[in-house]
């Protein structure tokens, strides 16, 4: 078909001989792509759980024994399923449901109690595996697709971007969903590239597959097929634009496209939505028998704060349209953008910003790709248009999403946009090797300073920033949570103090969940604002002064989980210079603190766990102690309005809400405004 025919790569004929040959090309590919499984292996090694390994690992051994798709809906179980296939036998033991009336709490509880009832580290390995074949397999498909889409320099350019690129070094071995749909979404939009290129029963079948794979791999998997038929549409209507292929606009008949584009778009969609319900067992109910979801959907969906969104969970539900398990999921992610802070460039945002994804993806990115995908429009890369399109179009759309979604929840979330990037900065960076030997020397230089850029923060790549932003050891002052310390640290920590022994420590962990004893370190624990968030407070009494040596989460000091300056209890720690670091993630203090608020929030949590078991006198007296340590906190106080209204002491539960709404209304209310809805209801918020 003349439809297939391809352009020269960009350059003269000389220009097409820079670069090894062929063979060469392969064999250094393949030797770069083995590098990055090593370095993937080696630093994960080193790493402690982050937060939501333990709960897709043990999510996936629910989903494979029980088909209980109500543990861990948030996300499709496709990957969950894939990482913890290696576990089944190891003949782990599944922990007793923990009396929780919150799906996500009993998550997030049994899959901790699963995960430190045996080999926690052989566990977490066995799974860290399997996503990292996922990686490997994304760098096959990043060299093979530039390879076909522009020539073997540009290939093996973007295999060595890729393998040293630390977003993909730290999430390229962690149990999330993110690298596999990175992999996938790229699969389906490569394959569908062939496609077009010669469309083929063959062809079709295997883009279909890609497809639906991502869907059920991630719910933003979704947006490959908006992204595929804005593709399609693109392409049909190309030769607007200029010649396709060599050929003419006017001989391009568009209409047998249209028809040919319409029928394979078609046959992706049944595909995908006939694989999601495969995936679910072909069952609307989350979970089996007659094991009930809490809350309902019906009551987690009342939380939605637009009358479309809850229209369109409620008319999916009545009609069995989507699993259940699935609306879950979507009601979970739609819920994000109005709970959730941002810390973003030092600051602490009441809710998610449009700018955040932008951001970070400037500060997490590697000098080196930034200024390649700077070069791609001065390129001599123009006319490769179609290819150029399908690399663009994905990140635009991906990306354009992503913003307008605000859920700040980490670059990890924007994975999908990477490999497009790398090729597209390879294809730059070829141009430039073929122009001049001056070319060559700046591409040279530029690999260099991704090696030795990325190579910086070995181990601990999550904590990576570039160096604009100020490098890995400042990463944790301009952002945080899964870009910088995601609870990774707890081995290199264990073995700073065995390095540096001390009578009394205490220890801020992000993850309260996780038993820090398994790791051998025995400091005294302090309120996380995780624990705080879930109601899990430490053991014994906190002092509002404790001294020796004190180790912080950089999460913590953020304030991402508190609030800003006076809500955060750790605000202290976060105006002084740590006296070390620890993988750049935690921080270690010497000397004696007056830490008032956090002993005031650790008296408030556990008065509202007392709450919670009608301890009420007990209730009462706490949050009384609480408020004394930190008069000025809306939420201290709101916790002993609670405890005497349900004490039955009216008039002193009013007076002290009122004091709440006041302090609420007027130190930082931007970020308050939750507890400001429940002080204003009739109850107080009880």
């Amino acid at each position: 078909m003349a439809e297939t025919a391809r352009l020269p790569s960009a350059g003269t004929k000389a220009d097409r001989s820079v670069g090894p040959s062929l063979r060469v090309t392969n064999i250094l590919a393949v030797a770069l792509l083995a590098l990055m499984g090593m370095l993937l292996f080696t630093s994960v090694r080193q790493e402690s759980q982050t937060f939501d390994e333990s709960s897709h690992l043990f999510a996936g051994v629910e989903y494979w024994k029980h088909a209980d798709f109500g543990r861990n809906p948030e996300h499709p179980p496709l990957a969950k399923l894939l990482a913890s296939l290696p576990l089944l036998s190891m003949g782990l033991k599944e922990p007793p449901v923990v009396p929780i009336p919150y799906f996500k709490g009993q998550d997030f509880v049994n899959s901790s109690q699963f995960l430190y009832s045996g080999d926690a580290d052989a566990i977490l390995l066995r799974g860290r595996l399997v996503i990292m074949l996922f990686s490997l397999a994304l760098g096959l498909l990043v060299f093979v697709a530039a390879r076909e889409m522009f020539d073997p320099l540009t290939a093996l350019l973007a295999v060595g971007l890729f393998t040293f690129e630390p977003v993909l070094l730290a999430n390229g071995a962690l149990v999330t969903t993110d690298v596999p749909l990175a992999c996938l979404f790229f699969a389906s939009v490569y394959t569908f590239y062939r496609y077009v290129k010669k469309p083929t029963v063959a062809r079709l079948a295997v883009c279909a597959a890609a497809t639906a794979l991502a869907i059920v791999t991630k719910h933003s998997g979704l947006l490959i097929l908006p992204t595929l038929v804005l593709l399609a549409c693109v392409e049909n209507f190309m030769g607007w634009f200029g010649r396709v292929d060599g050929i003419a606009p006017g001989a391009l008949d568009r209409w047998p496209r249209l028809r040919r584009f319409t029928l394979a778009l078609t046959v992706i969609g049944v595909a995908s939505y006939a694989l999601l319900w495969a995936i679910y067992g072909f069952r609307y109910a989350a979970r089996p028998g007659e094991l009930q979801m809490i809350p309902t959907l019906a009551n987690y969906a009342a939380g939605l704060k637009h009358p479309l969104q809850q229209a369109v969970i409620a008319l999916m539900a009545r009609h069995h349209l989507l699993p259940e398990a699935y609306l879950y999921g979507w009601v979970d992610i739609l819920l994000i953008p109005g709970m959730r802070s941002t810390f973003l460039f030092g600051h602490v945002f009441g809710t998610g910003q449009w700018f955040f994804f932008p951001a970070v993806f400037l500060i997490k990115t590697t000098l080196t790709l930034l200024v390649f995908l700077l070069l791609v429009p001065f390129a001599r890369v123009r006319d490769r248009r179609r290819e150029l399109l399908f690399l663009a179009i994905p990140v635009a759309l991906f990306l354009g999403v992503a913003v307008a979604s605000m859920l700040n929840l980490g670059v990890r979330h924007i994975l999908p946009i990477y490999p497009f990037c790398i090729v597209l900065g390879a294809a730059a960076a070829g141009s430039l090797v073929r122009r001049s030997v001056v070319g060559r020397v700046v591409v040279a230089a530029l690999l260099v300073l991704t090696v030795v850029s990325s190579m910086r923060s070995f181990p601990d790549f999550l904590a990576y920033s570039n160096e604009v932003a100020g490098g890995p050891s400042r990463t944790y002052l301009v952002v945080t949570d899964s870009n910088a310390d995601w609870g990774q640290g707890l081995k290199w920590t264990k073995r700073y103090l065995d390095q540096h022994p001390a009578p009394e420590c205490w220890f801020d962990n992000y993850n309260p969940l996780v038993p820090v004893s398994y790791y051998g370190i025995q400091c005294r624990p302090l309120l996380t604002g995780m624990g705080h968030f879930i109601g899990m407070v430490p053991p014994g009494t906190m002092p509002s002064t404790i001294s020796g040596v004190v180790l912080v989460s950089a999460t913590e000091t953020s304030g991402i989980l508190w609030g800003p300056d006076t809500l955060n209890p750790y605000a202290i720690f976060r105006d002084r210079q740590p006296d070390a670091k620890i993988g750049n993630v935690v921080l270690v203090y010497h000397g004696s603190f007056d830490v008032p608020l956090l002993a005031a929030q650790s008296k408030a949590t556990a008065a509202a766990g007392l709450l919670r078991q009608h301890r009420f006198p007990e209730a009462v007296a706490l949050a009384q102690d609480a408020v004394q340590l930190a008069p000025d906190s809306a939420e201290v106080n709101a916790v002993l309005s609670q405890a005497l209204l349900a004490s039955g002491r009216e008039e002193e539960g009013k007076q002290a809400n009122a004091r709440a709404l006041r302090l609420a209304q007027t130190i930082h209310p931007d970020y308050q405004r939750h507890l400001v809805e429940q002080l204003l209801k009739p109850s107080g918020g009880s």
